[in-house]
């Protein structure tokens, strides 16, 4: 089944797939010359023996750990407030705040200024466990939240492709036990595998091209496929847009923001926050090594049988 892709141009039809399907694919929105800075800025890096980052699969702190092929591992938390990694962070976030990033998110939420609560990098796909990302973030109200996975390179099918399942963003919606900590994870992987099995809902995987955006709804279930083939890598970043007139859910107090190059967009955490969390990074990778604890709650395909 071919690709449903629709160019900036057509905004009625984005958001009629949207609201119909969950998620909508933007093709060739992101600039080559920003992506290609950003990779530039990587294959530094992740050489780098003195870089620790804060992983969004295992949800720990970590150096990283390539592959034979060259590819890391494991995904990086919110790189863009890698700020003791300027280069890398910078060119991260140029890509999330473009130009036509604002141009689809105000076709999709009807508002003009965002608030970017969290984004992710991934060399090699470490095969997400569905999910809806209601459960983990969310806007104040519920459901204004935007998605977005931007293709870095040509994604290979083989890769440990994306995947959505449509129209599940109309279904029921699974809510968080506590608003401070995830200790229902679990039962919260299951209630998403019976949401599935109830709604009968198809898989729809996506080997995108290069600078392909998707955009999917916080309710909509989706993941991402194990690599098939370690030949194959799947650079990509993803990040969470809500409108600025809204608050972000679960949050505990007023959040602080710091202004990028786009007008439009600001980004949860100030410059002063990102420097003291890069430093804590090290000091919990150093605590946790010590103490041998493993992961809070683990996002990979393989550490759950459903």
């Amino acid at each position: 089944m071919s690709l449903n892709k629709l160019p900036i141009n057509e905004k009625n039809a984005i958001k009629e797939y949207y609201d119909s399907y969950g998620y909508v694919i933007v093709e060739n929105l992101l600039n080559h010359s920003r992506i290609q800075a950003l990779l530039d800025a990587y294959e530094i890096i992740k050489h780098s023996k003195s870089f620790v980052f804060f992983s969004q699969d295992t949800h720990l702190p970590t150096k990283p750990k390539l592959t034979q092929e060259g590819f890391m591992e494991n995904s990086i938390l919110n790189p863009a407030s890698l700020k003791l990694w300027k280069r890398f962070s910078q060119s991260v976030e140029e890509c999330l705040v473009d130009e036509n990033i604002t141009a689809v998110l105000n076709v999709l939420s009807e508002a003009s200024s965002y608030v970017m609560m969290q984004n992710m990098f991934f060399d090699k796909s470490t095969g997400t466990v569905e999910h809806q990302d209601h459960y983990y973030l969310d806007s104040e109200p519920p459901g204004k939240m935007v998605a977005a996975w931007y293709s870095l390179e040509d994604i290979h099918e083989d890769a440990g492709c994306f995947f959505v399942l449509p129209g599940s963003h109309k279904g029921r919606v699974i809510e968080r036990k506590s608003a401070s900590n995830f200790s229902d994870h679990d039962t919260f992987v299951r209630q998403i595998n019976d949401l599935i099995n109830e709604g009968n809902y198809e898989y729809r995987s996506f080997p995108l091209k290069k600078g392909d955006v998707l955009f999917w709804h916080p309710y909509t279930i989706h993941g991402a496929y194990n690599n098939r083939d370690p030949r194959f890598s799947r650079k990509s970043l993803t990040a969470h847009y809500y409108p600025s007139d809204l608050t972000p859910l679960y949050a505990g107090k007023v959040p602080t923001h710091r202004r990028t190059s786009n007008s439009n967009i600001t980004i949860l955490g100030s410059q002063k926050e990102c420097y003291i969390s890069n430093a804590m990074h090290y000091v919990r990778y150093v605590a946790n090594y010590v103490r041998g604890r493993g992961p809070d709650y683990d996002m990979r395909r393989n550490s759950y049988t459903t």
